[in-house]
């Protein structure tokens, strides 16, 4: 929890250290923090924001000492006024991954660090809409324009830090990040400054967990004529899938209870901008909306469904019960993986089993292969391939995917994971 005194922030967050590699020369450092009180400069001046997100270290044991490498960085928050409005809910993640040690001097126990995150606020989809490019296959994608903020963190650990099993202490966080690329311009700073209690857990494997948010159509769970028949196979579907990145990362997602919408009109959505306005009715700040309607009049080019702000905090999905059960007459798509059935016809009964796999690759900044969208690179013949309504995205995991995947609301958690990719790239 975050109590603000004046400047200063202080800062609970859980953190665990977890064996990593099968040699144990390597750990991580991770944790989940709530509440964090900082300042943000707007367009409109000085703001205080309010911040969850987690961190994580790889902590690797040497002759002269720990050293420590950032590999996860992610705050998110629920907005703050500026001249265009207030910004929406407001995230921010890694750039990339860092492969140098950060500066760690072991006899003070202070570590820095310079990086570049993303910056992604619901203002820039209302002012300046979505990235759009055609493509092979289903335009399935809305990527968010982003920017970009250079960090400067430091972290300041007990005099000469040893690896534990259990108990905590406290340390001292202090970060300033300042905008660098500008698509709107309206966050200019952020700063956090506080003292951090951290606790330290030994476990088999770091795991990283998506929380999903379902939104049906109808009055509740007893309603005979909801929407939301197809979710639990097409979740049962795309958990399995995305355990199988088990051997080189570990990702799960945690569903919320369904929200129910009593508003019939959009249990069949007849126009893109109907889908717009579906998805401005439910927002859950640690979440990923899922939103699955009855049909959708123009599901063909979709391939059955979508995924909007892909990548931040803010990505949203619309899907249909349809997936289960595909109508005729969509037509075939220009391109399907070599694992769709033949094409022409499109038959009745056919089904997308693995499209929400396909949508949470989204949500998780993946894009399609060899298409320009700005997101993560993703291997070809995987699951992220566009495909279409009537040609399921194909049931193949690949260790690339699983890597690149990547956004601000996945926290750390527990979890034992054996999977296996498919492709080993």
């Amino acid at each position: 929890m975050g109590r603000y005194f004046g400047v200063w922030l202080v800062i609970s967050v859980f953190i665990s250290l977890t064996a990593f590699s099968q040699q144990g020369a390597e750990y991580y450092l991770t944790g989940n923090f709530k509440e964090i009180f900082g300042t943000v400069v707007t367009d409109k001046g000085e703001q205080r924001g309010e911040f969850f997100g987690t961190i994580g270290f790889r902590v690797v044991p040497g002759e002269k000492g720990l050293a420590l490498y950032l590999v996860e960085f992610n705050l998110v928050s629920k907005g703050v006024p500026t001249e265009k409005g207030d910004s929406g809910l407001l995230s921010l993640r890694l750039f990339d991954l860092f492969e140098k040690p950060l500066s760690y001097d072991p006899r003070s126990g202070r570590a820095s660090a310079e990086f570049q995150m993303v910056l992604h606020y619901e203002l820039i989809d209302r002012v300046k809409g979505f990235r759009r490019a055609e493509g092979k296959g289903e335009l399935d994608l809305f990527p968010s324009f982003t920017e970009e903020m250079k960090g400067k963190a430091s972290i300041r650990f007990p005099e000469a830090l040893q690896v534990a099993e259990t108990g905590g202490t406290t340390a001292d966080l202090d970060l300033t990040l300042e905008l660098s690329t500008a698509v709107l311009g309206s966050i200019r700073k952020i700063s956090l400054v506080g003292r951090v209690r951290v606790d330290w857990t030994r476990l088999r494997q770091p795991a990283q967990v998506l929380k999903i948010q379902p939104v049906f159509i109808g009055t509740g769970p007893t309603d005979p004529n909801r929407t939301g028949v197809a979710f639990n196979t097409l979740m049962t579907r795309a958990s399995e899938l995305w355990s199988r990145c088990g051997t080189v990362r570990c990702l799960k997602f945690e569903v919320n209870n369904p929200i129910y919408l009593n508003k019939p009109a959009y249990k069949v959505l007849e126009s893109e901008t109907e889908a717009a306005s579906l998805r401005a009715e439910v927002s859950v700040a640690d979440a990923v909306e899922i939103f699955v309607v009855e049909r959708m009049t123009f599901a063909c080019s979709w391939g059955g469904g979508a995924c909007f702000s892909a990548g931040t905090a803010s990505a949203k999905i619309v899907t249909c019960d349809q997936q289960l059960n595909v109508p005729a007459p969509c037509p075939c798509p220009s391109f399907c993986p070599a694992t769709c059935p033949p094409c022409p016809p499109c038959q009745t009964g056919a089904v997308n089993s693995y499209h929400l796999a396909h949508e949470l690759g989204h949500a998780l900044n993946l894009d399609h292969p060899g298409q320009p969208y700005g997101l993560a690179a993703v291997t070809v013949g995987s699951n992220m391939e566009p495909s279409g309504f009537c040609c399921d995205n194909p049931n193949v995991q690949s260790a690339k995917n699983c890597r690149n995947a990547s956004n601000p609301l996945l926290y750390w958690g527990t979890a034992l994971c054996f999977g296996r990719p498919d492709i080993m790239d």
